[in-house]
């Protein structure tokens, strides 16, 4: 349903007594890594699946976001790897237009430039003062901006994953300085330091903005033996969603102690599907793939008294779609000068309108695995294939990589982002197709491209375009 001029005013004059009767929100933004959308009860509870072996992770207090706000149960991260989605998710703008092919590895020259406007930015300019804690992975070495080139006033991160594992970690860096070896575990470590600069924005008449991006449950994994030892499988992984879940906890409690919560946007994402089968619930593929499982993710939003409590929504969505959401719920126009690839679904948040009508489509292209590309147009799903695969449930990832280390290189030496990279998605070429209604096959089983060639060819050209379009803008970063 299209949201109407009247729900537009209704929409515009609640967002104006908003601004009458307190001050502007506070922004709670937290983001697991690699975990499905299965491992969160709040979701996991809907669908109860006949699978072998499903999730048996708890998270009773990210589900207290569930149940305090929205839950979408039809979005999708901003890629199926970590960079691309993240910088989908911080900048509202498709991956493959900022040129985040894939992810980024060490001293690589692919990075979130400068000059796009993320989050931070936005929220500075209305007053916010902003924190990063947890992982980054928008780029890494010399001369590559940090997220105090970002928007944020306060920093406390890693490049990449935790180092060794989720204990002990000893590549945090604050504020451009090196910490050193931590003693905890990485999930508890980024909230520590969240709540000891939450506590210093105490009695500061200035709305903060803390974005809380966590390693769990992404490997090399660990987890304290009290709660591997709750689970007959998948010990680690599970202990370290429950790890991170607990952390979310003490978020959660402390606002509420101070008594900020009421007035705090909290949303909750995962950055892309799980690696793990069954995570996914038997969505087919997962993380790395741009079939369902590799892009689902559970998407919480909650804000009392304004969003209603224990509600869902159908609403189709992405991570392209959280800052203009954001700026929606805040009545910020104009959030950016850059063209931005998401909507503001507010007024679905807010319950002015059950839907809100796409003007853009759902776009994913990634080179390193097939299908490389994805078009969702409402309950549409096309995907565009280099070479086709057929199906499974769960696919093998380096068996299906596009490139393949060379004889004597380690069995990872091309899966991050280089040079030869950049030349191959210039001139990779998509062959094969298939469509799929995943209003009634959201596991992706039954292909019906030859029912409808019609809308294939018409789905066919906007991949297409997109696809030439975002890499002409994306750029070449070795040119």
């Amino acid at each position: 349903m299209m949201l109407r001029p009247a729900s537009m005013l209704v929409l515009l004059l609640g967002l104006l007594l908003v601004s009458c009767d307190r001050k502007q929100p506070n922004v709670l933004l937290i983001l697991a890594d690699d975990m499905g959308y299965y491992d969160v009860t709040a979701f996991r509870n809907l669908e109860p699946l006949s699978i072998e072996r499903p999730p048996t992770c708890e998270t009773p207090h990210i589900d207290r976001i569930a149940e305090g706000g929205m839950r979408f149960d039809d979005f999708y991260s901003g890629a199926a790897v970590c960079s691309p989605s993240r910088a989908a998710l911080i900048a509202g703008r498709n991956c493959t237009r900022l040129g985040i092919y894939n992810w980024i590895p060490t001293s690589n020259p692919m990075h979130l430039r400068e000059e796009e406007v993320t989050i931070a930015d936005m929220l500075r300019k209305e007053g916010y003062v902003n924190g990063h804690f947890g992982k980054w992975h928008l780029g890494a070495g010399v001369d590559i901006p940090s997220p105090a080139d970002q928007g944020f006033d306060h920093y406390f991160y890693t490049e990449n994953n935790a180092i060794p594992s989720h204990h002990k970690p000893n590549n945090f860096v604050r504020n451009g300085k090196s910490v050193g070896e931590l003693d905890g575990y990485s999930s508890h470590l980024v909230v520590d330091e969240t709540l000891s600069w939450l506590k210093k924005q105490e009695g500061k008449d200035r709305p903060f903005f803390a974005n809380v991006w966590f390693h769990e449950p992404h490997a090399p994994l660990a987890a304290p033996d009290s709660l591997k030892s709750r689970h007959t499988y998948n010990e680690e992984y599970y202990g370290a969603v429950e790890n991170m879940d607990y952390a979310v906890g003490r978020l959660l409690d402390y606002l509420e102690s101070v008594a900020l919560l009421g007035n705090t946007i909290v949303l909750f994402a995962s950055d892309n599907g799980s690696y793990l089968e069954g995570s996914n619930s038997s969505l087919r593929g997962r993380k790395a793939f741009n079939y369902q499982g590799g892009l689902r993710t559970p998407f919480l939003l909650r804000w009392d008294g304004k969003i209603e409590a224990g509600s869902s929504s159908r609403q189709l969505g992405s991570f392209v779609d959280i800052l203009p959401t954001l700026a929606g719920l805040l009545g910020i126009e104009d959030p950016s000068p850059k063209r931005l690839d998401g909507m503001d679904l507010s007024a679905v948040a807010l319950g002015v309108s059950p839907s809100v009508y796409r003007t853009e489509p759902v776009f994913y292209f990634r080179y390193f695995h097939d299908p490389v590309a994805m078009l969702r147009e409402g309950d549409w799903v096309l995907l565009g294939y280099n070479e086709k695969l057929p199906y499974e449930e769960v696919y093998d990832t380096r068996e299906h990589a596009k490139l393949k280390p060379a004889e004597g290189e380690p069995r990872w030496a091309q899966w991050g982002f280089q040079r030869g990279h950049q030349d191959y998605l210039l001139q990779q070429t998509i062959n094969e197709f298939e469509l799929f209604d995943v209003s009634n096959d959201p596991g992706q089983r039954n292909d019906v491209a030859l029912q409808y060639p019609k809308r294939v060819d018409r789905m066919k050209e906007q991949m297409m375009a997109l696809r030439a379009e975002m890499i002409a803008e994306g750029g070449d970063w070795y040119d």
